[in-house]
């Protein structure tokens, strides 16, 4: 569908059309952020008024992609979340794969890397039912980053290589510059230095030519990747051009960068001749750089160079305090990261309730309450759906299979009939046991995935698992979720009142957390780990039995063993023994 082209006449008499107001924002988007947001409201208004909904979607992705570019996360998410919806409504599917990529964006900018890939595949697999081939390099280049922070280099290089091949018919070489330095930098990762050397050249020749602003951060990996061949002579001659570029160049932003990548590659070819002082003030200048910059990311590698460097020197008291200032730094970050997280999967959510509830609300207005009673059923069904989505996620993360969430509600929904609550608590029981551990989605990989035994700081960090799943959960009307939320919260508390996070006391714990507990214990002993084998369902019910009275409530270990007595009659002696 396209924008319609019926001019309107500003304040200033200069006619404008939708189409005109969108491309003049796109162009006032990277240097007049005011400018740009006024005439996309305009933009949209006109279309609105014009009944012409691809030109209303297309301003409200340009208003989302102003807001992304003000650094103004929330509102961009939610105004692409709206841009997407009206898009898909209206027919103006490139419109829609812009929005979705967008949305991708903002995920993988919050850590919700599987998120941001089921966006950027969705927008790629769009983008391909169109004749519109502009972007799709673009888009390819997106869904490798993704693929490299999650790890999967192997898939990046092969995803980066398909970009350039959508790229080749554009005669575009700015976006080669990119994408080779990106597979460098994979490479380099991968420590395969001659590759990455090959590409960052290749980078270098293309930025001279078409992208000179590129050009000091692709000698700065060039200077790292050469220093690593060994070959500290070119190394140092690349550091020497970009240096001298960076003094010629204006826009702080640009030097902060620059300055950085340059410090910490002088750093890196002074420790690899073995001069620690001239390291130590190579990587003093790139922290300093950091700060000034509020790269805080930056601050924690420079932080990790100084403290090796001042451990080399044998000044270990200096040493100790950048590691410090390197764990309270990742703190700070982890934090950070997690509201990001928390708040964009809550955008997400709380869009499509709201949409939900406004659907509901009208057919309240037209006195439709049959059809009210079923959209209500879906928004409470779209939002299990949407948890456990997110419950899996966490799972995949911490064991071999996303199994563990379901055997848990079901073992938990066993115990709860056989203490014979009502099936309408037993059914939502099932459910909610289901979403128990979906605060470890907040938990970093380095914590939940470490095989040895936790520090107790990073039990600290494993603790508000609970916490987090229970806010994840809040504010929804639904008693299913609710119930959710309170297992969530519940489930590592202990019936002696040593539990977390609460340390609630006997029956103060709500008996969906009484049975949870036991169900989660149960299973996680007879499932394996990184960090241990699997119990035999015998081992874990002696477990469970001598823990009567301490960590489980006896009325719930109870029923607990007529469940197992009749899922395991082949240890039903055993279990008999264990229990006298």
């Amino acid at each position: 569908m396209a924008i319609r082209a019926t001019p309107v006449v500003e304040g200033s008499g200069v006619t404008k059309t939708v189409r005109e107001l969108l491309d003049d924002a796109r162009a006032a988007e990277n240097n007049d952020v005011v400018a740009a947001r006024a005439m996309a409201q305009q933009a949209r208004v006109m279309a609105r008024t014009l009944d012409d909904g691809s030109g209303e979607a297309e301003a409200l992705y340009r208003l989302a992609s102003i807001a992304y570019a003000a650094d103004q996360a929330d509102e961009a998410f939610s105004i692409a979340l709206d841009a997407r919806e009206l898009s898909r409504r209206v027919g103006a599917t490139v419109v829609e794969v812009w929005s979705l990529n967008l949305v991708g964006l903002v995920h993988y900018n919050a850590g919700n890397y599987s998120e941001a890939l089921g966006s950027a595949l969705q927008a790629l697999e769009l983008y391909r039912l169109t004749d519109h081939r502009v972007d799709e390099g673009n888009l390819l280049n997106t869904i490798a980053i993704i693929h490299h922070s999650l790890g999967d280099t192997d898939r990046a290089l092969v995803t980066y290589e398909a970009a350039l091949t959508a790229n080749k018919w554009l005669e575009r070489p700015e976006y080669d510059v990119l994408t080779l330095t990106n597979m460098a930098e994979v490479r380099a990762g991968r420590h395969e230095d001659l590759l990455a050397v090959s590409l960052d050249e290749s980078a270098l020749e293309l930025a001279r030519e078409h992208a000179p602003e590129y050009q000091p951060e692709i000698l700065a990996r060039l200077g790292m990747s050469y220093c690593a061949l060994p070959q500290r002579e070119r190394a140092e001659e690349c550091l020497d051009e970009a240096e001298l570029i960076v003094q010629q160049r204006t826009g702080a932003a640009a030097t902060e960068s620059t300055g950085f990548a340059l410090a910490m590659a002088r750093g890196r070819i002074a420790t690899e001749r073995g001069d620690s002082e001239a390291a130590l003030r190579s990587h003093a200048a790139a922290l300093e750089i950091a700060r000034a910059g509020s790269m805080l990311e930056k601050e924690l590698v420079a932080h990790a160079q100084l403290a090796a460097s001042y451990k080399q020197l044998g000044r270990f008291e200096e040493a100790l305090e950048h590691q410090e200032a390197r764990f309270a730094q990742h703190e700070a970050l982890f934090s950070q990261g997690t509201d990001l997280r928390i708040k964009t999967l809550q955008i997400a959510h709380d869009t499509e309730a709201a949409r939900q509830q406004a659907e509901i609300l009208r057919l309240r207005t037209g006195e439709l309450e049959a059809l009210v009673r079923g959209r209500t059923s879906d928004l409470e069904e779209y939002q299990l759906e949407a948890f456990q989505r997110l419950a899996v996620l966490a799972e995949f993360r911490d064991t071999d299979t996303g199994e563990h969430t379901i055997r848990v509600g079901d073992m938990s929904a066993a115990i709860a009939k056989q203490l014979g609550e009502s099936d309408e608590w037993v059914h939502h029981l099932r459910l909610a046991g289901r979403l128990h551990d979906i605060g470890k989605v907040a938990v970093p990989d380095s914590i939940l995935l470490k095989p040895g035994p936790l520090t107790a700081d990073e039990f600290d960090v494993m603790k508000t698992h609970t916490t987090i799943g229970a806010e994840i959960l809040s504010g929804s009307s639904s008693p299913l979720i609710q119930l959710a939320a309170e297992v969530a919260l519940n489930h590592h508390e202990r019936w002696d009142g040593t539990g977390y996070p609460g340390g609630r006391v006997g029956e103060d714990i709500p008996l969906s957390g009484r049975i949870v507990t036991v169900a989660d214990v149960f299973d996680a002993l007879t499932s394996h780990r990184t960090y241990k084998h699997a119990w035999t369902p015998l081992e874990a019910i002696q477990y469970i039995i001598g823990a009567k009275d301490a960590q489980f409530e006896a009325r719930v270990v109870d029923a607990f063993i007529e469940v197992v007595s009749e899922t395991h009659p082949e240890i039903c002696e055993e279990i008999g023994r264990a229990v006298a």
